[in-house]
Order: C-alpha cells, then sequence, then structure tokens
C-alpha cells in the first residue's frame, strides 16, 4: 500500500528537514513530477530568484531555465523556451511577481498560449475571495504553508492528468475570513461610513452627511478595507454584510458601493 502523503501532525516539525525520510521521499516524488517539463519561476523577490538560479545549478537541475523577477522577463523565459525546445514550459508563479498578484500576467500568458500550465503560489493570501478565485488564469493554486504536506504533489499530479487543482487551505482561508469575529469593533464614524456605502453614496456625499471632510471619509474607507480585509468599497460591503455589520436594510433597488473602485472623491 502506497505510503500516505500527508504528514501527521506531530511531525510538522520535520517538513523540511533535509535527512528526514518524509522529506526525502517527498522530494523525489516532486522532482519526478516535474522531470517532463521545462520550468520557468517568477517573483518579485531577488533573494527567491537567486536561490532558485543557484538550486537549478547546485543540484544539476537541466530543465530549471531560470527565474524572473518581472512580468516580462517570465513572458521572455516562456517565449525562450518554446523558441528553442518547440514546447511550452511549466510557470511556477509566486503572487509576490507584481502588485497585483500576476492576475494581468496569467492573462498575458495563457492569451499568447492557451494551453500553458500555471501553477499559482500564493503566500499573501489577503487578496484571495471567491471571485479571484474563480477568475485566477492558473491551473493550480498552492498555499506555500501548505509546501512539505504533500499538496504539491497532488496538484502536479492533477495537471499531469489534464486537472485543475485548488489548495484545500484556500477555502479553509475563505471560511475564516468570513466567520464573525468578536472582535471586531467598528467605530461610530466608521459605522456611518459603512452605512453610507451600503447605500452607494461617494466619500463627499457621505462627507456632507456626517459633517466631516471628504478626506476623512476616503481614511475611514481605508480604515474599513483595512479591518474587513477588503481591497475595495464593493469587496468592504460583502464582508460587512457576511459578518452581520450592517445595522439597517437596504431599500428595494438601491446600488450597494456604487463603484468598485478604492475610495470615491
Amino acid at each position: 500500500m502506497a505510503e500516505p502523503l500527508l504528514m501527521p501532525e506531530n511531525e510538522d516539525g520535520l517538513r523540511f528537514q533535509a535527512r528526514s525520510p518524509g522529506f526525502m521521499r517527498r522530494t523525489r516524488l516532486v522532482n519526478g513530477l516535474l522531470g517532463g517539463w521545462s520550468i520557468v519561476v517568477g517573483t518579485a523577490s531577488l533573494v527567491e530568484a537567486h536561490l532558485v538560479s543557484r538550486l537549478g545549478l547546485a543540484t544539476s537541475i537541466p530543465n530549471l531555465r531560470g527565474c524572473g523577477i518581472t512580468a516580462q522577463e517570465v513572458q521572455d523565459l516562456v517565449q525562450e523556451v518554446l523558441a528553442e525546445e518547440g514546447r511550452l514550459p511549466l510557470v511556477l508563479l509566486l503572487d509576490s511577481v507584481a502588485s497585483d498578484q500576476g492576475r494581468q500576467l496569467m492573462r498575458t500568458l495563457r492569451r499568447d498560449q492557451n494551453n500553458l500550465q500555471i501553477v499559482l503560489l500564493v503566500q499573501d493570501d489577503r487578496w484571495i475571495s471567491t471571485e479571484a478565485l474563480a477568475a485566477c488564469q492558473a491551473q493550480a493554486i498552492v498555499h506555500v504553508q501548505s509546501f512539505g504536506t504533500g499538496t504539491l504533489i497532488r496538484a502536479l499530479q492533477d495537471l499531469r492528468r489534464g486537472q485543475r487543482f485548488q489548495d484545500p487551505r484556500l477555502q479553509e482561508r475563505l471560511q475564516e475570513q468570513l466567520q464573525p469575529s468578536t472582535s471586531m469593533e467598528l467605530s461610530n464614524r466608521e459605522q456611518q461610513t459603512l452605512d453610507g456605502l451600503v447605500r452607494g453614496l461617494t466619500n463627499k456625499q457621505i462627507a456632507l452627511e456626517n459633517d466631516i471632510a471628504p478626506t476623512t471619509v476616503r481614511d475611514y474607507v481605508s480604515s474599513l478595507c483595512g479591518k474587513l480585509k477588503a481591497s475595495n468599497r464593493t469587496q468592504a460591503v460583502g464582508q460587512a454584510m457576511a459578518l452581520g455589520l450592517i445595522r439597517q436594510q437596504l431599500k428595494p433597488g438601491t446600488n450597494t458601493a456604487s463603484g468598485s473602485g478604492t475610495a470615491q472623491g
């Protein structure tokens, strides 16, 4: 019977000890799964890019073609592999590669080469939402906190089968984000601002209604987004609704949080 891929909870500290049997076994599995692809990596971190390239040299991995630290460098590496080998590489993208977590880069790569396979490695999951996951152009999405548990192996196995993969940890994080928090407290001004956002008011309208400056409203919107882990006012309203922070009923036909961008003037 095959050995389980997942680490027992009491052995979690051994996940990355190079001489532990579990780490060596998972490493062999990952290397075997990656062996059929040329690999291109993308990250905004110079340290990570340096270590990835050094790793390729130190371990003599001929299929590791390089690591880009900008979107253009990643695109160039993909085209270089295609021109030299006549086949598409596997792209491993860390969400640090760009301020939009690489979403535009993935759209561009998939537009140019629809069959390109991309694995998105999530380091900062604060941008994760149901909508973001649904729109993601990566065939596999893995949270880096899942490294060493067999999750990456499962992702690569699914890619080999032509299937998509989404790390269960991401859904767990979404559920955690939507759970009511006893520590979630809004100031009176934040609540007034939220009430205005729910009714679709602009910052200027909220300011006039509450006799404060529009710039102050802007700051309260920013504070709300931070507390609710939202990237814009529309997401803030959605999260507030999920957490039961809306203190008034919407009137029929109300356009909630008009404008999907960040703070409006």
